[in-house]
């Protein structure tokens, strides 16, 4: 089978589409016949060798996370070869491929008519939202949602699913184009996060501030999340594009103790690791809301062998959604 293959971390080049042998099965897994094999930014971290300490994956290494597919190897498990299925891994499940064994009571089977393209770019960006919605904050109809990051994979999955769950939803993103497409996604505002947008936000809210917040970004941006904030609101922080900040979290909420705060962390394979039936049962819920038709994920596509290119494109901040990587043909 076609697979892409990490030898040596580095540059997007460092990519090499190879040759590998079809996946051999243990106890319980299935073979899946890759239909979509999405790219995120993780893929990218893992590839320069940036790594938190203990987290980097042995190489040679193939990438990817997430995908879709079609099982064609049963193994004598409880699933059915020809069942398309959906998949959110660990570090290490070997999507860039045409073929990938996986455990069978962690996939998430699909309907026969499931467009597997589609499902396939869900799994990481609706299960991050989901949770941090459903599980986390526990989103209430009326309540109002800041999103940074809001034509992002997660973004996009937050505005989608916080409209279905009748929440009101205020989008912040860096570009005026992408401010725009925010409203287009169906957020209710869009601001230019590099303007003030903190004023805008108290503006459309009569003074009162949101309820929840959803951030990637950290840094310092604690300090405006704590005065957009309502009373008893929540953030919820899941990620740290901008790094850890200068800021004394202490005393900044201190500032604010009598919102009375509450401040997340989210971390999907903290849950993965020690909660999958929480796991399963929220993408599933996910999927019911694709069925009903409720949730459009925003996705495009490049064949396997251009994974370098994907990279950089995602490196670049020039991706809306996901991209998902096609593996070819194959029998």
């Amino acid at each position: 089978m076609k697979a892409i293959l990490l030898e040596q971390t580095g540059g997007s080049e460092q990519l090499q589409y190879a040759d590998m042998p079809t996946p051999m099965l243990n106890k319980n897994q299935v073979l899946v016949k890759v239909a979509a094999a999405p790219v995120n930014f993780i893929d990218t971290v893992i590839r320069e060798g940036s790594m938190p300490p203990g987290m980097m994956p042995e190489l040679p290494f193939v990438s990817g996370v997430e995908g879709s597919g079609t099982i064609v190897d049963s193994n004598g498990t409880p699933l059915k070869k020809g069942q398309k299925v959906a998949y959110l891994g660990p570090i290490g499940a070997s999507m860039y491929a045409q073929y990938t064994a996986v455990d069978a009571d962690k996939l998430i089977v699909l309907d026969d008519e499931a467009n597997l393209l589609e499902a396939g770019s869900m799994p990481v960006t609706y299960f991050t939202a989901y949770h941090m919605l459903h599980n986390v904050v526990r989103a209430q109809q009326g309540k109002i949602a800041l999103v940074y990051a809001s034509t992002g994979g997660v973004g996009t999955a937050l505005i989608q699913l916080a409209k279905a769950a009748g929440v009101t939803v205020i989008a912040l993103d860096r570009k005026d184009a992408k401010v725009a497409q925010a409203l287009t996604l169906g957020a209710d505002y869009a601001f230019n996060s590099t303007g003030d947008w903190l004023e805008q936000v108290m503006q459309v809210t009569a003074g009162k501030g949101v309820d929840y917040i959803f951030n990637p970004v950290a840094g310092d941006t604690i300090k405006q999340d704590l005065e957009a904030l309502a009373t008893l609101g929540h953030i919820v922080i899941f990620g740290f594009l901008a790094g850890v900040g200068k800021s004394n979290l202490q005393a900044e909420v201190a500032n604010h103790f009598g919102k009375a705060p509450t401040i997340s962390y989210s971390e999907i394979y903290a849950t993965y690791f020690n909660n999958f039936p929480l796991v399963k049962a929220s993408l599933e819920r996910v999927f019911e809301l694709l069925r009903e038709g409720k949730l459009s994920p925003v996705y495009s596509t490049m064949p396997l062998i251009e994974a370098a290119k994907a990279h950089d494109l995602i490196q670049s901040g020039q991706i809306l959604g996901k991209m998902l990587l096609i593996p070819a043909s194959s029998e």
